[in-house]
């Protein structure tokens, strides 16, 4: 396969990545900027601030579906073109940085939990026990702590480590390679939430329900 056609993949997968559904859902239903609300963030967490559930799951749906389909055609092509597992890697790798450095937004954007999930989702069609684990984590870590920023950085955390595992366990070709990627989404992941990392520490960040601590919980 030629450089032109990895680039082209990685270059329209960014700029769907970059679409931020969460800032013109709320914009089109007459709410405002969802960026002057909460903790100024354009996704669906912050978008059930600003414009209340519905709107916040279709954000959901729409901010993984940016990392789903990139990822799902990529995986189809490449699979057509005999390419290497690792170059659909880059693939999600864009849309999640796409979706996080959006340039129509002056390169900031959300923090690629959606986006991220979505991208695994189609990576990994046929063996969703990789992705089902680190959805178990994010899940019970919220359930236990009642904060949807720890769940989300230890869910992303968790999809490196057992998509990793999978690559290996399946004798995939170039597993560290493959899983690099991964590894680079889960760390963006985590950098994006560094003011919910330090407003945990501190004790002051929102609960996703009960008593309020201060500060702006986030997605």
């Amino acid at each position: 396969m030629s450089g032109m056609t990895l680039f082209f993949f990685l270059l329209v997968s960014f700029l769907v990545g970059s679409a931020p559904f969460g800032l013109l859902l709320v914009k089109l239903a007459g709410k405002g900027d969802v960026r002057s609300v909460g903790s100024g963030n354009i996704g669906a967490t912050n978008v059930v601030r600003a414009g209340g559930r519905f709107l916040g799951i279709l954000t959901l749906a729409l901010d993984a579906s940016k990392g789903f389909f990139p990822v799902f055609f990529a995986l189809h092509f490449f699979e057509l073109n005999g390419a290497q597992l690792s170059l659909v890697s880059l693939v999600a790798l864009a849309a999640v940085v796409g979706h996080i450095f959006t340039p129509w937004l002056c390169f900031k954007g959300g923090k690629g939990v959606a986006t991220s999930l979505g991208a695994a989702l189609a990576f990994c069609p046929w063996t969703w026990w990789m992705v089902l684990p680190s959805l178990g984590v994010f899940i019970l870590s919220v359930a236990l702590t009642r904060f949807i920023s720890l769940g989300s950085i230890l869910g992303a955390f968790a999809l490196s480590v057992f998509l990793l595992i999978g690559l290996l366990k399946n004798n995939a070709d170039e597993p560290m390679l493959t899983a690099a990627p991964w590894i680079a989404i889960a760390l963006l992941v985590i950098i994006k939430h560094h003011a919910n990392i330090r407003r945990l520490l501190n004790g002051t960040e929102n609960p996703l329900w009960g008593s309020v601590r201060g500060g702006a919980a986030d997605e």
